[in-house]
């Protein structure tokens, strides 16, 4: 029988409520956990996170509340997996940006280019946002957080202007643009997001130069 320790445990019970209880296979079930997610999305423009129930949701999906426990823990089961699917999207037209400019621009404006188009996505998400402020702080979602850059981080690794850069530099410039992001979403003038924008990649950047130049060398 094998034991974990208390740190390891708390980390797999956090995980248990975040982890939807079963992947949805028929188009049925499918629908229904679109109906949930769509129906949070629905709650999220008007209501705070904090005031957000599964009653709620199940009531604005029009399904019963046992439909929601039965694909999903719990409500922050619920965010998590809003949250992740944004994230993944986001992840995925900024990877296919990079890999596009990378093969007819300079390296520089590569990353400009992929941080803009994060950025009008993350900001066009108001869902996201409300989320993301409500919970950035808790140790559920810090769990989630972490687990989502590992994922970016490989995929970032293996496109071919990844190949050059060591793991630990793309992890290092990933948890950089998080930081500033962070800020970006804490803001509400859209001239102050645009300046901390810039701030941004010029950090990014400047943190992975060393990185370019030995891989161009």
């Amino acid at each position: 029988m094998a034991f974990r320790d208390p740190q390891t445990a708390r980390r797999l019970e956090r995980r248990a409520r975040l982890e939807p209880r079963r992947e949805p296979l028929q188009e049925r079930s499918r629908a229904r956990v679109e109906a949930i997610l769509n129906a949070t999305v629905e709650l999220l423009a008007d209501r705070e996170v904090d005031d957000l129930t599964t009653a709620d949701i199940a009531e604005r999906a029009r399904i019963p509340i046992g439909s929601v426990y039965h694909y999903f823990p719990s409500k922050e089961g619920v965010l998590a997996e809003l949250v992740t699917r944004t994230a993944q999207r986001i992840d995925s037209a900024f990877t296919e940006q990079l890999a596009r400019d990378f093969e007819r621009l300079p390296w520089r404006r590569v990353i400009e280019r992929a941080i803009d188009i994060a950025m009008r996505a993350y900001l066009s998400e108001a869902s996201f946002v409300a989320v993301w402020r409500a919970i950035r702080n808790t140790t559920l979602f810090l769990d989630l957080a972490a687990a989502s850059d590992e994922r970016f981080a490989e995929v970032l690794g293996a496109l071919p202007m990844g190949r050059g850069i060591r793991p630990l530099a793309i992890r290092g410039g990933i948890r950089i643009a998080n930081t500033f992001l962070d800020w970006v979403l804490d803001t509400e003038d859209p001239r102050e997001r645009a300046r901390i924008t810039r701030e941004m990649k010029r950090a990014v950047i400047a943190y992975l130069e060393p990185e370019f130049e030995k891989s161009e060398a």
